[in-house]
């Protein structure tokens, strides 16, 4: 009876034991596969992201050799045209096909001949090869045309394959995979500058062992390869493993980039799982059996807590990328979009010289589309430094009244163009002087009535009312509300309307332009004033957003006045213009001339000390000043004319004229002796406006 009831306690404990060991093989297993399926993925997104980052520099270089096209294809001397259009584009060549001449004014890539001679391709991609020119490797895109007089020529782009490897070749775990570009035969392209790197191989199929690996696993990712198809494999070479992960260049080319990640780096982490579940099955089995219940119970809920963290990682990690993919597409859409507009309106003025209405109209569209583009820029600095925390807050007397109009009337005409009814209720004030930044007021007010414009389809109706919803010793509640009859949204994305970069639909399939941070920056500007915004909304059938902002108040109420700008006329004042860039420098002497104020240059900060030195005191009324310049730059200039014993130069207003407009820059400005800041690109009304404050 005992040697059974032994014998039945050695099965149970071996059928534990076996139980147990299953179990925990399983998790092993399971735990491995969804790490390498996770590694896997990472690795094929990352190669997806570097191939388009190539594409997109290609699609740009394509566009830039039509362009130079429409140019060249008409000249009567397109040599010396694509000779002048080196001094932007150095790296493009003009060549002939078939004459002794090829690349006119030019020494000309000999490779580069005797492929365009042999072949008659639109446009492409020719594979790298060692230039007879300067003995680089360097590789080339090509767009075919004819010239005036009948003969075929191409516009030749070169690169060099070891910048090409700097900035578009991958590395991955610890600097340890790396990446090739290929052509659709295997032959390398552009190798990596990277340490693991094959300096020897000409050919990627040449680091696949063929007595390692089985034949038609092979064969099958030449064909994959040669199809110009994405994916992935693993093969073995000299004992290790290799992982390949490739990805098509969608533009006009037999490339792809190939990324390479030894099999041992993508399982360490397995493996180091493997080792400590081991040992931690080892020390279990000494106390397995009292208690082997709560210990399986235990794992199991382990097993499930560590598989729902991978599931959960895993999805962020996927959220997080499908919102970058998200926000770059719409970025490059919503940029792209006004600079096409640019490019093409340029190109249709340059044909239409001497037709005045027409140009008229281009150079209206040119205006509106760089604003537009100004204005995305502006909401993604605007970003940057609110997530810093440099966006400091004015305290000024406002007639809310008066700033609400005028708001109002900036986008009534953009709401008759949209065909919407843009309807302002009576406002219902008991305060109408306010302490607040005005500036930042009429940011938000813009923000909420241009979305809802975006997002009202024609015929629609938007309301505005201002209102004070109440107010206590010095200190008043004002709500502003915008109802309108637009598309609406579901509760779902009402939950998300403020994160940045999120918008119901993207750019390409709502038509509306913009990067999705308009009212993020609403919600973040509300915050820094204490106010507050809500949304109410119903697809289909429009939406309320209601803003509470509180403000101090003055029991005297103002109005803001206009000063005349008409016709100002400052030919009795002298300024001073200190910029190094002769094409600003002309635009802004010729905003100025309107003023008929004499105007002198300097083109470096030193110069510009000389010149305010060297004349009497009181020569100059007035001196608009860059900050980057060579020799000395504007900080440094009005530092030093400040410091002088001159009481004049105490005293004499200096404005910077600066593309850096971020509030640092004015406030550096300032610290440096500065009077004043006028960001570029320069507006004629603020310029004005600076004369008739100084002068």
């Amino acid at each position: 009876m005992k040697m059974k009831k032994k014998n039945l306690l050695f099965f149970t404990i071996v059928l534990l034991i076996l139980t147990f060991g299953a179990e925990v093989a399983h998790f092993t297993n399971q735990v491995k596969n969804e790490l390498w399926i996770n590694s896997i993925r990472t690795i094929t997104e990352s190669t997806h992201q570097g191939a388009n980052a190539l594409n997109m520099q290609f699609e740009i270089d394509f566009q830039t050799l039509h362009l130079l096209w429409e140019q060249i294809a008409t000249s009567d001397t397109p040599e010396i045209t694509s000779t002048l259009y080196k001094g932007v584009e150095p790296d493009i060549v003009l060549y002939r096909q078939n004459t002794k001449n090829k690349g006119g004014m030019t020494e000309v890539d000999q490779n580069v001949n005797t492929f365009l001679d042999n072949n008659d391709i639109e446009q492409g991609l020719l594979d790298s090869h060692i230039c007879t020119v300067t003995g680089d490797s360097v590789f080339n895109i090509f767009v075919k045309g004819t010239l005036i007089d009948g003969t075929t020529a191409y516009l030749v782009k070169e690169y060099f394959t070891k910048e090409i490897a700097e900035q578009f070749t991958l590395s991955f775990y610890d600097n340890i995979g790396f990446s090739y570009l290929i052509n659709q035969n295997g032959v390398i392209m552009v190798r990596p500058r990277h340490k693991n790197g094959n300096k020897t191989i000409y050919n990627i199929f040449d680091m696949i062992s063929k007595n390692e690996n089985d034949t038609q696993e092979i064969y099958a990712f030449q064909q994959s390869i040669q199809n110009l198809e994405t994916g992935w494999a693993k093969f073995n070479s000299d004992g290790q493993g290799l992982v390949f992960c490739y990805e098509p260049l969608k533009v006009d080319s037999t490339w792809l980039l190939v990324s390479i990640v030894p099999e041992n780096v993508i399982t360490t982490q397995a493996k180091s799982i493997v080792r400590k579940t081991m040992v931690f099955s080892a020390i279990s089995l000494f106390t397995i059996l009292c208690v082997i219940a709560i210990f399986h119970g235990f794992k199991m809920h382990e097993r499930e807590i560590h598989t729902r963290e991978l599931t959960e990682a895993l999805n962020i990690a996927d959220n997080a990328n499908r919102a970058k993919g998200r926000f770059l597409m719409d970025m490059s859409h919503d940029i792209r979009t006004p600079l096409n507009a640019i490019i093409g309106m340029v190109s249709i003025a340059q044909e239409n010289i001497s037709d005045q209405p027409r140009l008229k109209d281009c150079l209206e569209k040119i205006n509106a589309s760089s604003t537009h583009l100004l204005s995305l820029i502006s909401d993604i600095l605007d970003m940057s430094q609110i997530e810093k925390g440099k966006i400091i807050l004015k305290e000024e007397a406002i007639s809310l009244p008066q700033l609400f109009e005028q708001t109002v009337d900036v986008m009534r005409p953009i709401a008759q163009e949209a065909y919407l009814d843009l309807e302002m209720c009576p406002i219902q004030l008991k305060n109408n002087t306010i302490i607040g930044d005005s500036l930042r007021i009429r940011q938000i007010l813009l923000n909420i009535i241009r979305n809802a414009v975006k997002y009202t389809q024609p015929g629609g109706h938007i309301t505005l009312e201002l209102t004070q919803a109440e107010h206590y010793e010095g200190l008043a509640t004002y709500r502003f509300r915008c109802i309108d009859t637009g598309i609406g949204m579901n509760q779902e994305f009402i939950e998300r309307i403020f994160l940045p970069f999120e918008r119901e639909r993207n750019t390409t399939d709502s038509k509306v332009a913009g990067m999705g941070v308009g009212l993020t920056i609403t919600k973040k500007l509300l915050d820094l004033m204490g106010g507050t915004i809500s949304v109410e909304s119903e697809p289909g059938k429009g939406s309320i957003f209601t803003i509470e902002f509180h403000f101090m108040y003055q029991d005297s109420n103002f109005s803001i006045t206009e000063v005349a700008k008409e016709d100002p006329d400052y030919s009795d004042r002298r300024v001073l213009l200190v910029e190094d860039n002769e094409l600003n420098m002309e635009i802004l002497e010729e905003l100025l001339s309107i003023t008929n104020i004499q105007i002198e240059k300097a083109y470096d900060g030193q110069k510009a000390v000389s010149m305010i030195t060297s004349q009497p005191p009181h020569y100059y009324d007035l001196v608009f000043m860059d900050i980057q310049m060579p020799i000395m730059d504007g900080y440094e200039a009005s530092r030093q004319l400040r410091n002088m014993e001159r009481d004049d130069l105490h005293l004499i207003p200096i404005v910077a004229v600066s593309a850096n407009a971020l509030a640092s820059d004015v406030e550096n400005a300032l610290i440096a002796g500065m009077n004043g800041h006028i960001p570029k690109p320069v507006d004629l009304d603020e310029l004005i406006d600076t004369l008739q404050q100084y002068l």
